[in-house]
């Protein structure tokens, strides 16, 4: 990681450089003025920049303000005086990553520096992600299913594999993780443009409406059939029928499905002779199909016609490291689609939305960072435009302040964020648990802390 540390004050710039080579930031520069900063940002490539707000001559806004849109990929973390809210929006607005408040305590600063550079592997990831330079490989089939997780790349190579034998292909998994999307690359892998993809919502058939719906009619089958209809098989004739929630099809359906798959052909409602057919079948659901089988629910004939090949996609939140690219990568089209400009998300947004459950997986993530986007007016996506609270922090703790009282205010961020669990702040704090009960305490003893810590 290479950082530059921007400060007109010369004893501040030796002790942050101190610190961070301590903690292993080796490649550290300094810079004692902001005229000199600009040309330096501008001709080298900087992963991040720490720089002093108030400067003489060129101020740090000046300096954000002329190199942020050259250097993108470089992330800007604003050390101050000035405990102003306007300046620290003014701030984001301009690019900057975080805005700190002197004096910073150290651990408070790594662990800015620390979320910076994720924050910098995000985006750089996610730009990977739209060009096809990507940190795990990815077929160009797939190109629209945002991922950096190698178990997910491991699946759509063994679907790419499998997309080309033109077997039936049977995905499951949990509603929202992206099922249709992948059933899409898969036709994409084995089929040339102007091939037809055809999908079916099979719960949303009536049982009434199935031959008909399914296999087609011919004029006069029935009352109101004032032409003929060819049936969804026959529309997808050289294509792909796409069949989502299969577990949900009647089962005294279920043998006509499966005749269909066995001949090869269809027969119109009122028709007497049967049409052939040359259709892939991708099939989906959110259900146990075993299971279905066992309770007769699900003729496990049909299954084994369904399941010549089977993925599973996995819930987003067992999907390492995609929450936040997701995030990132719906941000931006939210911000196209509703014409808006947005920096990002606050580091504490991050927080809440990587220890999210996520029912509704990617489908879910991505409504809320849309409405988090709508409702967002400072530019940057903070834990109540997610619907999620903020961890209350006491007006005292936001102003100036000395050490021991910073440290203070980390030390009930984890614990609140921990929802008290003496053990896992402990660990994180490095700390054992007997010092974490002392400080709750000691802490509980001061007025202003009493209140906000509460029954922890």
């Amino acid at each position: 990681m290479r950082i530059l540390v921007v400060d007109d004050e010369v004893v501040a710039l030796n002790s942050v450089r101190r610190l961070l080579k301590r903690r292993g930031f080796s490649n550290v520069e300094i810079c004692d003025n902001g005229r000199d900063a600009i040309g330096r940002i501008k001709n080298k490539d900087f992963d991040i920049v720490l720089l002093d707000l108030l400067m003489p001559e060129v101020d740090g806004f000046q300096v954000l303000k002329s190199t942020k849109p050259f250097k993108l990929q470089t992330e800007f973390i604003l050390v101050t005086a000035v405990d102003d809210i306007a300046s620290a929006v003014r701030a984001v607005r301009l690019g900057a990553y975080d805005y700190l408040v002197k004096p910073v305590d150290n651990e408070r600063l790594i662990l800015s520096i620390e979320r910076a550079y994720e924050h910098k592997g995000l985006l750089a990831g996610l730009a990977g992600a739209r060009t096809g330079s990507r940190a795990v490989a990815i077929p160009e089939a797939f190109s629209d299913l945002v991922t950096q997780c190698p178990r997910i790349a491991e699946l759509l190579s063994y679907a790419a594999v499998m997309a080309r034998s033109g077997n039936p292909i049977l995905i499951s998994g949990e509603s929202g993780t992206g099922k249709e999307l992948l059933a899409r690359g898969i036709h994409h892998i084995n089929s040339s443009a102007g091939v037809p993809f055809i999908a079916v919502n099979v719960s949303s058939i009536p049982e009434t409406l199935f031959e008909s719906q399914f296999f087609g009619h011919i004029k006069g089958a029935f009352t109101g059939a004032d032409k003929g209809h060819p049936g969804f098989f026959e529309q997808a004739d050289g294509g792909t029928l796409f069949l989502d929630e299969i577990g949900e099809l009647p089962f005294k359906l279920q043998a006509k499905l499966l005749r269909v798959l066995e001949e090869k052909s269809v027969l119109r409602i009122s028709e007497t002779t049967p049409v052939s057919i040359d259709v892939r079948i991708i099939s989906a659901t959110n259900q146990d199909l075993d299971k279905a089988c066992q309770e007769g629910r699900f003729r496990l004939d049909l299954l084994y016609r369904l399941r010549a090949a089977h993925i599973h996609l996995p819930p987003l939140r067992e999907r390492e490291g995609d929450i936040l690219l997701l995030a990132s990568y719906f941000q931006k089209i939210a911000c196209t689609k509703h014409a808006k400009t947005m920096s990002g998300f606050s580091p504490e947004a991050m927080d809440r939305l990587v220890g999210k459950e996520y029912p509704g997986n990617v489908r879910e993530l991505a409504a809320l960072v849309e409405n988090a986007v709508l409702l967002a007016e400072s530019g940057l996506i903070l834990p109540q435009h997610l619907g999620m609270e903020s961890v209350a922090v006491p007006s005292f703790a936001r102003t100036l302040c000395n050490l021991k009282e910073n440290s203070n205010v980390h030390f009930a961020f984890v614990l609140a964020q921990t929802k008290g669990d003496r053990q896992k702040t402990a660990q994180i704090l490095g700390v054992s648990v007997r010092q974490v009960q002392r400080k709750i305490a000691l802490m509980k003893d001061d007025p202003r802390w009493k209140s906000l810590l509460g029954d922890i």
